[in-house]
């Protein structure tokens, strides 16, 4: 097909035992944990960045740094392409672009957020390899992505609470437009692809049906809500209203659908997205309760 090159037989490995759901837990853990690094690392880019100064190269550094993530990337590319293993150049070409984009987004006059481009394309790869114990195909690259802007989201209410930092939609665009990137560059790679096993309960293309996707979109759209609501009501005590609609949507999804919720086997890109998403009202709660300010 145009975009691809040929498969050899030896491409994709064989596929071993299925992962455990604790270590499965455990690598999400590790997925959220290094967004909590990402938060706390900020100082240290902020730092290095005034030490150098304001000029070109204090504001090239970010650049510099997701320049050398994409230059390992297409040192990847170009082992596979050597060893003649699959890849889609179109894929490939889109996560580009969208690592571009995302590097124009954040404000001119506060270069070190760039880096989150960078952080965000590496943490994409990370969330792809979690999820790819259960999914594959089409499923991987879109729950890889929406998982990873539920992480951007998550990072930025962080933030919000965090003494030194503050809550901005930007950088919310910035991460989601770069873990986005990450998707789409993974897929264009076939990283972390692995064929089916007899009982396994790797996905490959399941049909969900309109009420259950009517329910997501509900969870997304409650979700925008509170993003909104949150950066409208910051420094301030926050409405219920701002997270009522999120939590609702959460509690119907779970009545509804408590399969996809509570069990990796049914699908565990939704598991993953709907854990994700339902957690979010815990950020603007947890400023109420404790007084703590909300940037």
């Amino acid at each position: 097909m145009p975009g691809q090159s040929q498969t050899p037989p030896k491409d994709p490995p064989a596929v071993g035992k299925e992962l455990p759901g604790a270590l499965l837990f455990l690598l999400h853990a590790g997925c959220f944990l290094l967004v909590v690094l990402y938060v706390n690392l900020f100082q240290a880019w902020a730092w290095l960045v005034a030490r150098l100064g304001q000029g070109v190269v204090a504001s090239f550094l970010p650049v510099a740094v997701t320049l050398a993530v994409l230059l390992v990337i297409g040192f990847f590319f170009a082992h596979r392409v050597n060893r003649g293993y699959t890849i889609n150049l179109i894929f490939i070409g889109l996560g580009m672009v969208g690592a571009f984009l995302a590097l124009a987004v954040p404000d001119s006059s506060v270069p070190v957020k760039r880096i989150h481009v960078a952080e965000y394309i590496i943490l994409s790869f990370l969330v792809r390899y979690t999820l790819s114990r259960r999914l594959r195909g089409a499923d991987l690259t879109l729950f890889t992505a929406l998982v990873t802007i539920l992480l951007g989201i998550h990072d930025e209410m962080l933030q919000g609470l965090h003494a030194l930092r503050y809550y901005g939609w930007r950088d919310i665009l910035v991460n989601g437009l770069a873990g986005l990137s990450g998707a789409l560059l993974g897929h264009g790679l076939y990283c972390f692809v692995r064929p089916p096993r007899p009982g396994s309960a790797v996905r490959t293309g399941p049909v969900f049906s309109p009420g259950l996707v009517l329910l997501y979109l509900l969870l997304a759209a409650a979700t925008v809500w509170l993003v909104v609501a949150l950066f409208l009501q910051r420094g301030g005590v926050f409405s219920i209203l701002s997270f009522l609609p999120l939590a609702a949507a959460s509690l119907l999804t779970l009545y509804r659908h408590p399969e996809y919720i509570l069990t990796t086997r049914r699908h565990h890109g939704l598991q993953a997205v709907w854990w994700l998403a339902s957690a979010l009202p815990v950020y603007p709660l947890l400023a109420n309760w404790t007084g703590r300010e909300f940037l």
